[in-house]
């Protein structure tokens, strides 16, 4: 696809009405040509993309599109656009907005009536060159796929806010339409006359509309214009373009300064002016500021000399403006005021986003996704919970998948609207993983949090305990609320199929207990909740041909590496699918409960190294008056250990089996009591040591560090 054009001197069409300084209305119902006519060969308003570049070898040009009569939205015909090659193209038609000169100021309005019957694309371009820095710089891309899902992104530029995302009807005549304050950076999107999102463009300049049928594209175009009014500043004009604060602030982080951008809109050089804040509409608060030099479309950052201090937790409207500019009236008071809303809480924290890919090893477009976000994730190693979905298709599908995962499947993507590769951000951002950005995750980042989680968690062979404490920090009034925990593989390396991964990263293994969560009650500030949970991996490992045979976890695991499990703790509404918080748990420091018998008494000596795994169990032993039987309770120290332990209160020679977390046998000796055994060949880890002779059968925990 081609994203770069130039005018070229033929391309002239009526400089004295496509100037920047005139008013220009543009309308094409297509019913001035025959169905099969070539537009850009029939009309001297449109051209070809390679026309533009150089002269066509053939007439007409091989990108050229024919007019149809097929469908319209008015009268008998439309513009037709289709994918005949499989690849994209060949037609490629360019509607200018002007003589070769970009808008760089002033209003734009484009309609254009569609009808989709597969998926349509079309782009409005930033810069008419080819040859000269930037090649190619396209302001906004508009694509509608298979499931009518249509996205607005920046084209050349990501949008700081991110892409649009909203549903466009398939096969009926649908409105597009797109207004643009270049003045004033303001973009925004409408579907049958309903807004669907607008934002502050990267390339905020418009040169012409590029329609092109992407891979798969079959749509048709009717109806369209534009209108350009240009901008004539007044002598005296300013306003307010932003509040740069955050939305939402501690109490106990005041004063706060008010700081924003205004932005010169006045024929005159500004050296004076005043800085303006009102809070809830209160009175004024003025701050004057000299010395300046702001010309035409200079903006100026302030912060206000006057800080704000709010007498409570609450919500509060902002607004700021500028006034007394050069001693002057500001001429258009209509567009002075900036307005915020900023909320102030007793106290917050850092959100760490949960972002949850669904993807497949048999889905090729899953490949790219994954190295876009794996990249970013890397460049973002703490400040994200990163998890990832193996699912049912394309295909046979990953043979990772299991039930657990096509419920979580079902509760975002309810059939038939399912697709991979898909990404859920804190349950609301939901696009292709190719789409993920920095400031994507920033916004995400920067939205607060009223929660804080900690979570820790142990590995005792094939058992995973699990323990999360839960600090709220204002008030969360919700009966949908729970806590969801996912065991998850750090890498893989099996379930290599199609696409060409050979290594799949945080791929969910068990979600404790189940996909439905924990359910836990309203939140409420100022409290503090614990959850203890646990979950052991029954049987042998199996690695299943594909999706359709999948692992049943009550007789079966698929963990490659017991070793490299770790697990992603969230706590999410289940109605509304936000997620408040999320964490990755810390390994090592929570071990299970354990005791050690000491004067009769059950101990737990709170590092998981004790004898007995149950107080159960540990009371049998020191509620028993036998002393010989004490002294058959074999005692290993120390523990942790390093290179060699020490074994006591053995009666005669045993032999001691060591197991590593897998349960494979690692070392085998012949012991007597008060004998010491090398451990110096194993690995860091969690063993199990079976002591076994006459009479003889008892395991203990051992700890190598």
């Amino acid at each position: 696809m081609k994203k770069i054009f130039t005018l070229s001197t033929a391309l002239i069409l009526v400089s004295n009405i496509f100037s920047q300084g005139t008013s220009v209305s543009f309308c094409e119902d297509f019913e001035g040509y025959q169905s099969g006519d070539y537009i850009a060969q029939n009309s001297s308003y449109w051209e070809t993309w390679a026309s533009i570049i150089t002269n066509c070898p053939t007439i007409p040009c091989a990108d050229d599109a024919m007019i149809s009569s097929n469908q319209s939205s008015t009268g008998s015909n439309s513009l037709y656009l289709t994918d005949a090659t499989g690849q994209g193209g060949p037609q490629d038609i360019v509607l200018p907005f002007g003589a070769g000169i970009p808008y760089i100021s002033g209003d734009l309005e484009i309609i254009a009536n569609l009808f989709v019957t597969t998926s349509a694309y079309m782009n409005i371009q930033a810069l008419p060159t080819v040859g000269a820095p930037p090649l190619g710089l396209w302001a906004l891309n508009m694509t509608i796929d298979v499931t009518g899902i249509i996205t607005i992104d920046g084209g050349s530029n990501p949008l700081p806010s991110g892409p649009i995302i909203s549903s466009f009807p398939l096969n009926q005549w649908t409105e597009f339409k797109l207004t643009v304050d270049l003045t004033q950076n303001i973009w925004e999107v409408f579907i049958d006359n309903q807004s669907i999102g607008s934002f502050s463009n990267t390339s905020n300049q418009v040169s012409s509309m590029n329609l092109y049928p992407t891979v798969g594209n079959d749509f048709y175009v009717d109806d369209i214009c534009f209108t350009y009014i240009p901008f004539t500043p007044l002598a005296y004009d300013m306003t307010a373009v932003d509040l740069n604060m955050v939305s939402n602030v501690a109490f106990s982080a005041a004063p706060f300064i008010i700081s924003g951008d205004i932005l010169n809109i006045s024929s005159n050089a500004i050296n004076s002016l005043d800085v303006n804040y009102s809070i809830n509409g209160g009175a004024p608060i003025v701050d004057n500021l000299t010395g300046l030099n702001l010309y035409l479309f200079d903006n100026l950052s302030f912060n206000h000399s006057i800080t704000w201090t709010p007498p409570s937790t609450g919500v509060y409207i902002i607004n700021i403006w500028a006034s007394n500019l050069n001693g002057n009236i500001d001429m258009d008071q209509t567009n002075d005021v900036f307005t915020d809303t900023i909320y102030v809480w007793n106290a917050l924290t850092v959100r760490r986003p949960l972002i949850e890919t669904f993807t497949s090893s048999t889905c090729q477009p899953c490949n790219p996704a994954n190295v876009t976000a794996e990249a970013l994730f890397l460049q973002n190693p703490v400040n994200h919970t990163s998890i990832k979905y193996q699912v049912s298709f394309p295909g046979t599908g990953d043979p990772y998948y299991t039930n657990e995962i096509g419920q979580r499947m079902d509760y975002y993507m309810p059939s038939p609207g399912a697709s991979v590769p898909r990404m859920e951000i804190d349950g609301g951002w939901d696009q292709n993983g190719n789409n993920i950005t920095q400031q994507v995750l920033d916004d995400y980042i920067s939205e607060p949090s009223f929660i804080n989680i900690t979570s820790l968690y142990n590995i005792n062979i094939k058992t995973i305990n699990i323990e999360i404490t839960i600090d709220a920090l204002e008030n969360i009034q919700s009966n949908n609320l729970v806590v969801h925990a996912a065991i998850i593989e750090e890498t893989t390396y099996n379930n290599v199929k199609t696409n060409g991964e050979t290594q799949f990263e945080n791929v969910v293994k068990k979600m404790v207990p189940n996909s439905s969560g924990t359910p836990i009650s309203s939140i409420i500030g100022g409290q503090q909740n614990t959850l203890n949970l646990s979950h052991t991996f029954s049987g042998e490992y199996r690695l299943p041909i594909n999706a359709n045979d999948p692992i049943i976890h009550t007789a079966e695991h698929s963990v490659e590496d017991f070793s490299n499990l770790m697990v992603a703790v969230w706590i999410q509404d289940f109605t509304t699918k936000e997620i408040h918080q999320s964490t990755i748990s810390t390994l090592g420091t929570y071990t299970a409960i354990s005791y050690n018998c000491i004067n009769n008494s059950c101990v737990d000596p709170l590092d998981g190294t004790g004898q007995y795994g149950s107080l159960s169990e540990c009371e049998v032993i020191c509620n028993t008056t036998d002393i010989k039987e004490i002294k058959e309770i074999q005692l290993i120290y120390p523990n942790p250990a390093s290179d060699k332990v020490y074994i006591s209160n053995l009666i005669k020679k045993s032999i001691i089996k060591i197991y590593d977390i897998e349960g494979k046998l690692v070392l085998e000796n012949k012991i007597s009591n008060k004998e010491y055994v090398n451990i110096s060949v194993l690995a860091k880890g969690i063993y199990q040591v079976k002591f076994e002779g006459k009479n003889l059968n008892e395991t203990r925990k051992l700890i190598i560090e």
